[in-house]
């Protein structure tokens, strides 16, 4: 079963990606602040992160930057989703290494998708 780090604050979005994620065969590791998720990141292994921008302790650049620095983990895929998916911000996220920038409300049937595409 693939491993998905996420790190998303809110809990409504979170509790969508667990559904999903076990209708999708997805094992999901969930985080609400950036830090316990880059702590645990070696120990799990993710083969995606789906990272909020906005997080409580910090933005979700830092995280990606601090995953990708990680033993093991420095080519693990990372997509953004946020509220603030201005054509700036996404490609600051790109050109930063995100293989995704998705705009909230999303799909998450298509998420779900877009992650499977990744990693297969």
């Amino acid at each position: 079963m693939k491993k998905i780090l996420v790190a998303e604050d809110d809990i409504t979005t979170t509790r969508l990606y667990q559904m999903h994620f076990r209708r999708g065969q997805l094992e999901g590791f969930f985080f609400d602040q950036g830090k316990p998720a880059i702590e645990r990141a070696a120990e799990i292994n993710p083969d995606l992160a789906v990272l909020d921008y906005e997080l409580p302790d910090l933005q979700g650049i830092e995280v990606m930057r601090a995953l990708h620095a990680v033993p093991g983990c420095q080519d693990t895929p990372v997509i953004f989703v946020t509220g603030r998916a201005k054509p700036s911000l996404i490609e600051e996220l790109k050109a930063a290494g995100a293989v995704e920038v998705v705009g909230k409300p999303f799909s998450p049937l298509q998420l779900i998708k877009r992650i499977k595409e990744l990693l297969a």
